[in-house]
C-alpha cells in the first residue's frame, strides 16, 4: 500500500521533483566587469556561443579557453580539437571576440580541478582579480565549488554562468538520454569533489 501511495504521488508531482533536483546543479550568479570569461573544455559548441553573447552583453572584455588533453592524437590530422573548433565557431558568429588559450601545467587538463589550478596560475600570472566560469548549466555548481575551493585564499572573485543547450534544460531531462546521462552522473561527480581538491587516484581521468 505505501508503495503504491509513493508511486502516486511520483507519478503526480514527478515534474516539480525532478526539475528542483536538476535545479540545485545551476549556479548563475555573475555581474558585469570581470576581467575574463573563462570557457571550460567539454562542451566547446555550447559553452563558447554563450561566452560571446556574454562578451557582447559586457561581461568581461576578453574570454579565456582552458587547455585540455587532446584524445585521438592519431587522428588529429583530420579532427579538430576545441581550439580549432572555437576558431570556427568566432568566425560562424562573426566575433573579434579576443581568445586566449591558458595554458595546462600538465600537458592538458583532464578534469574541473586541473582547469582550476591551470587558471589559477594564469591569473595570478596576469593578475586578474575577477573571472567568470562558463560551462553547461548542469556543471555549474560543481565548476563552481572546485575553482572556489583551489582559489581560497588567492583574492580572486570566482563567477559562474550556465550555457544552455538544444537539448534538454532542468524542466525535461528526464526526457532524453543526453539530460539523464547528465544529470543521473552529476551527484556522483559531486560527491567526489565535496572530498577532495584534485584528481582521486581511484577515477582514472582521460
Amino acid at each position: 500500500m505505501v508503495a503504491l501511495v509513493l508511486a502516486a504521488g511520483f507519478a503526480i508531482f514527478h515534474v516539480p521533483l525532478l526539475t528542483a533536483y536538476a535545479r540545485f546543479f545551476s549556479v548563475a550568479q555573475a555581474d558585469k566587469g570581470a576581467d575574463a570569461l573563462v570557457v571550460l573544455s567539454g562542451g566547446i559548441e555550447t559553452r563558447l556561443p554563450y561566452a560571446l553573447d556574454l562578451y557582447r552583453q559586457g561581461y568581461a572584455p576578453r574570454i579565456l579557453l582552458t587547455d585540455p588533453l587532446v584524445r585521438n592524437t592519431k587522428l588529429r590530422s583530420i579532427a579538430c580539437d576545441e581550439h580549432q573548433q572555437a576558431d570556427a565557431i568566432l568566425r560562424f558568429c562573426g566575433s573579434n571576440a579576443p581568445l586566449t588559450i591558458c595554458p595546462s601545467l600538465k600537458g592538458g587538463a583532464t578534469s574541473t580541478f586541473d582547469e582550476a589550478y591551470d587558471v589559477r596560475a594564469y591569473c595570478s600570472a596576469h593578475q586578474l582579480r575577477r573571472i567568470i566560469i562558463v560551462t553547461d548549466r548542469h556543471h555549474t555548481r560543481r565548476a563552481w565549488y572546485a575553482f572556489t575551493k583551489i582559489f581560497k585564499g588567492t583574492g580572486v572573485q570566482v563567477d559562474v554562468m550556465g550555457a544552455p543547450n538544444d537539448i534538454f534544460t532542468e524542466n525535461n531531462w528526464w526526457q532524453t538520454d543526453r539530460g539523464i546521462e547528465a544529470y543521473i552522473i552529476e551527484p556522483v561527480k559531486f560527491a567526489v569533489y565535496l572530498l577532495s581538491n584534485k584528481n582521486v587516484d581511484f577515477i582514472k581521468n582521460y
